[in-house]
């Protein structure tokens, strides 16, 4: 593969939100039957963030449930790796998720216990709620003290910038175009008159 020649799943990933029309434009028949079975899987994700990777392995050598081709165990591996790299890190979103449940849990429990006036499991409630916001501690402000401010280094080589190339006889360069402005500046100067 060349340099700039982009990989399949960087391929895909550019046509992710791109309309039908558009992908077969950009990606052959063969790409998009991945783009689709990527696309199965981060719906299962999306439904499911606790679906481990086995579990991914096993409905992409499945066929996505009859909604594409099966494939090889190594391309299911493939596959699980390429979602990883394109829609993220799906264990924090797994752990935000089970936060959200055990949120929304100890609100339904809370409005159980206050239908049946028990207080103590009201208590246990928000004890939760709270736990899980984290409303029982102090909000944290960001020490800027250990804040450390970048350290630039000056330079005059051009080269330090991308698309950037030095000027063969700079000095030159720079006397024609002081020569042509101050054509320029002698051509509109007036003089000045003091008025007493």
């Amino acid at each position: 593969m060349a340099k700039d020649e982009l990989s399949v799943y960087e391929k895909i990933e550019k046509a992710l939100f791109k309309t039908r029309e558009e992908v077969s434009l950009v990606l052959n028949p063969t790409q998009i039957e991945i783009k689709e079975r990527l696309m199965a899987c981060v719906s299962t994700l999306m439904a499911k963030p606790t679906t481990s990777d086995n579990e991914l392995v096993t409905f992409l050598m499945n066929g996505c449930g009859g909604t594409c081709i099966s494939v090889s165990q190594s391309q299911a591996y493939n596959d699980v790796a390429a979602i990883k790299k394109i829609v993220g890190n799906f264990p924090l979103a797994t752990k935000t998720w089970y936060r959200y449940m055990i949120i929304e849990g100890a609100k339904e429990g809370f409005e159980i216990a206050k239908i049946e006036r028990d207080a103590k499991g009201m208590a246990a409630c928000l004890d939760k709620i709270g736990k899980y916001t984290r409303c029982d501690k102090e909000d944290e402000d960001f020490d800027w003290t250990q804040m450390i401010p970048p350290s630039f280094e000056p330079s005059d080589d051009v080269t330090l910038l991308e698309n950037m190339e030095p000027i063969e006889d700079l000095e030159a360069h720079r006397k024609a175009f002081r020569a042509l402005f101050k054509k320029d500046l002698s051509k509109k100067a007036t003089e000045a008159v003091i008025e007493e």
